[in-house]
């Protein structure tokens, strides 16, 4: 089977959200925007590590910041927004990126969910997430996938 670059359901972008109170903001969206969780990954300390939703036809994704991400909750972190961009060529654009004044954060690797992914800051502040989805899993993978990764 062939993996796409951009995963079926996705956009080229995606907005990806920091929130402090990352549960209580689903439960909001869901409430406020009739937002459905297709994806949640708690981590084992009780915050959410990734959620994704889908608000009409289009998914967002955030997560309770920590000190491994670029961003947080408005306030508290530079930015609380994300923006998560699906490529062709993850490691192509991502040298673009960083040639044309983008400021490396993290270099291109493989992630346990199935992406190659790196993450820059543009010139104005703004994070970029920028990812080739690399690798075709089920939830229940990825959740394995993340227990070892955080044992």
């Amino acid at each position: 089977m062939s993996v796409k670059p951009i995963p079926d359901g996705y956009h080229s972008i995606t907005p990806y959200l920091g929130i402090d109170k990352a549960a209580e903001a689903i439960e909001f969206y869901q409430k406020a925007f009739d937002a459905t969780v297709f994806m949640r990954l708690d981590m084992p300390d009780g915050k959410v590590g990734h959620a994704e939703l889908r608000i009409g036809d289009s998914p967002i994704m955030l997560a309770s910041p920590c000190d491994e991400m670029a961003f947080g909750s408005p306030g508290a972190h530079p930015t609380s927004v994300g923006l998560h961009l699906y490529v062709k060529d993850v490691d192509a654009q991502y040298k673009q990126a960083i040639a044309a004044g983008g400021t490396a954060i993290s270099e291109p690797k493989d992630q346990f969910y199935g992406d190659r992914s790196g993450t820059l800051r543009d010139p104005f502040g703004h994070v970029w997430f920028l990812a080739t989805h690399i690798e075709e899993l089920t939830e229940e993978q990825i959740h394995k996938r993340a227990k070892e990764l955080f044992a």
